[in-house]
């Protein structure tokens, strides 16, 4: 209770300050990402060594978040931290716990979920797969702010190898759970995945340009798209009345996130998307999602799907409205800008008088043929 207090209070406290331009709004995220981080390590470190003093249990995360904090704000005159590496660095440091617990799962096998629990506390498997995650996001995201300072990655490039970075372990480890039961597969599965993200990015990198708007609209319709399928899977899973059906249920989340990744794809191609249009695209589709649920709210259905169908209509009603305003905006700007752009091309060569002088005069020869006189001025049109 007292660590959910201090992370509010750290981020009314720091959004509340003005912001006088990106590099502020960078450093603020960094403070909130590296605090709550932060506390979250203080929480695992409390886990392992379960202290007997309910103190220290509550002081030691406060003083990891309190550490959290202090870094960034006495480093960042020396060390400012970029886009691409406050992107990486988050990204890295989220999904590093799941790769801590695949790579458990895939060690430890039934032995992480049988452990028996301790007296008054968890077993040693649990213990190494939490310690195991906490390193694995320490070590990844110290690993993505590297690749954040020294590859030359674009914004877009950056963001589009976090959005597949988290879809990839996501995606593949809700597919195996749904036909498989075997935690090794389940953990190597979260591995799999998270590579296989990664390659895909690259890919896209390669073949297309995208913009950390353009990202995060993308990211918008696969969260939108992700939850349609996990609402769908609860909705067949409420009503199973076949052995593992709501195993196999799973799928719909997997198949929901790659589809919306794959669909913002093709539509924001070539959007060119600021990064505030993109948040605009978030909190369009967020209210219209909330508009749905108030009409949900008024139908007051006794089945759960209209409590999910209708605030995702409405939400990807709104969703693509503002894309296609921003997407027309862009276009008209860059519509103008050619606007501005003469295909005519005027010359004006006053030295050729005196050049056409010395030709009438002299009877200059090119080649044993009389020069031609030169003119004036010289227009061209491009079309």
């Amino acid at each position: 209770m007292t660590s959910s207090m201090v992370i509010v209070l750290l981020v009314v406290s720091v959004w509340s300050a003005s912001a006088q331009g990106q590099d502020d709004l960078l450093f603020r995220r960094r403070v909130v990402s590296s605090t709550f981080n932060s506390l979250l390590y203080g929480s695992a470190l409390v886990a392992i060594i379960e202290p007997e003093s309910g103190a220290a249990a509550a002081g030691i995360p406060i003083i990891a978040g309190g550490i959290g904090a202090l870094v960034p704000v006495l480093t960042n005159e020396k060390w400012p931290v970029t886009a691409n590496q406050l992107t990486l660095t988050t990204h890295g440091q989220l999904v590093g716990w799941a790769h801590g617990f695949g790579l458990s799962a895939l060690i430890l096998g039934d032995g992480l979920f049988d452990d028996e629990e301790e007296e008054d506390g968890i077993g040693t498997d649990a213990k190494i797969a939490i310690g195991l995650g906490a390193l694995t996001s320490i070590g990844m995201g110290i690993a993505g702010k590297s690749f954040g300072k020294n590859k030359d990655w674009s914004e877009g490039q950056a963001s589009m190898l976090a959005l597949w970075g988290g879809i990839g372990p996501a995606a593949t480890a809700l597919t195996v759970g749904s036909f498989a039961e075997d935690p090794r597969i389940f953990g190597a599965s979260i591995l799999v995945g998270g590579a296989g993200g990664y390659l895909i990015a690259n890919a896209i990198n390669k073949s297309d340009s995208y913009t950390r708007g353009d990202v995060r609209a993308i990211g918008a319709l696969t969260t939108m798209n992700g939850l349609l399928g996990l609402f769908i899977a609860s909705d067949i899973i409420e009503d199973d009345v076949e052995e593992n059906l709501g195993q196999w249920a799973l799928l719909c989340p997997a198949a929901g996130m790659v589809s919306g990744a794959l669909l913002g794809q093709v539509w924001l191609k070539n959007a060119e998307l600021t990064p505030r249009q993109g948040m605009t695209t978030i909190w369009s589709s967020a209210g219209g999602a909330l508009l749905g649920l108030g009409v949900a709210l008024l139908v007051d259905s006794e089945s759960l799907t209209p409590w999910y169908a209708i605030p995702y209509a409405t939400s990807l009603g709104a969703y693509a409205l503002s894309v296609e305003m921003m997407k027309k905006k862009n276009a008209g700007m860059a519509t103008i800008f050619d606007k501005n752009k003469s295909n005519w091309h005027f010359s004006f060569m006053p030295q050729n008088y005196f050049l056409n002088e010395k030709i009438s005069s002299s009877g200059f020869k090119v080649n044993g043929q009389k020069a031609r006189m030169q003119p004036f001025f010289s227009a061209s049109v491009t079309f």
